[in-house]
């Protein structure tokens, strides 16, 4: 049985100056994400240093960054019940410019596929 591939909940908010707080999504979320394994890697503030490169992004915007076992954890997350009913203490004070859900990869898989491929030897050193 192959092993699950970590997946990363990717949003992104409008986070303008003297927005309202936050405290009590945090509170009630971080009991969910741990409930289904996810781990805050990086958090929207609205001090949040960006070096923008490509693309568009709007004024204003912030990004978050949250980290589950698999993809199954994180849609289990997004769709219970529980957070339905407190997701609006985050979009009632910081309205979402995007959301979406990606699964990551396994260097495992990679090197299975093609021992001599270039990234999976720089991460071996």
């Amino acid at each position: 049985m192959a092993k699950p591939k970590p997946a990363y909940l990717v949003a992104s908010s409008f986070m303008r100056e003297g927005h309202g707080s936050l405290e009590a999504y945090g509170r009630a979320t971080h009991p969910l994400l741990e409930k289904h394994g996810g781990e805050l890697l990086v958090a929207g503030a609205t001090d949040q240093f960006m070096d923008h490169y490509e693309g568009d992004w709007n004024d204003g915007a912030r990004f978050t960054l949250f980290r589950f076992p698999s993809m199954e954890a994180l849609q289990s997350f997004w769709r219970s019940d529980e957070y339905q009913s407190i997701k609006h203490l985050r979009t009632d004070v910081t309205p979402p410019n995007f959301t979406f859900a990606v699964e990551g990869f396994d260097p495992a898989e990679w090197a299975r596929a093609d021992p001599d491929h270039p990234y999976l030897s720089k991460k071996q050193e």
